[in-house]
């Protein structure tokens, strides 16, 4: 007697599948593992990649808009925050040069990287008394929103006019009238 088996083209493309992310787990193991020179560390510190990726925690109390992103290993000069029209944008602008001479070699390398982030706050804020702290590897820009206008109503009291009515003297106090 013959066994049929059922043909299923999902099949092999789940092997295949599973097959790519062993694959691409193992070589990202053995990366891992690898130890890194002291260059290579700093390489992988240096935040070349694109402001999408910066994590950034954004949000709102009574007065402020608080946002706060995770820049390690960054100078506070190397960092340049910026409001306008209702955008705060973040950049960073990181130059790092390494000389050193090993085993009758002068290496040379040079590095140079910079990316932005903008995000739309979602109220209007004071951009002039926006201040910026950068502290352990963390930035927070606190923005002050703007309160929105009162509308003050002014009650107006109306009153008619005083009429003044001519008074009477002691003598005229009986009128005579004629025909």
């Amino acid at each position: 007697m013959s066994k049929l088996v059922r043909y299923e083209p999902d099949h092999d493309l789940w092997d295949a599948s599973r097959a790519f992310d062993r694959l691409f787990d193992e070589a990202a193991s053995l990366l891992r593992s690898a130890p890194l020179s002291n260059l290579e560390q700093d390489w992988l510190a240096f935040p070349s990649f694109a402001g999408d990726n910066l994590s950034v925690d954004m949000y709102e109390t009574d007065k402020d808009i608080v946002v706060q992103a995770a820049l390690p290993g960054v100078s506070e000069d190397e960092v340049e925050v910026e409001e306008r029209q209702g955008i705060l944008t973040i950049r960073l602008s990181r130059k790092q040069e390494d000389e050193r001479q090993e085993s009758g070699w002068q290496i040379r390398e040079r590095r140079y990287g910079a990316w932005q982030r903008p995000l739309q706050l979602p109220e209007a804020v004071k951009g002039d008394k926006a201040r910026a702290e950068l502290r352990d590897g963390i930035l927070t820009v606190t923005l002050p929103k703007v309160q929105p206008a009162r509308k003050l109503v002014n009650r107006i009291k109306v009153s008619l006019p005083k009429l003044s009515l001519p008074r009477l003297g002691k003598k005229e106090k009986t009128i005579k009238v004629t025909h």
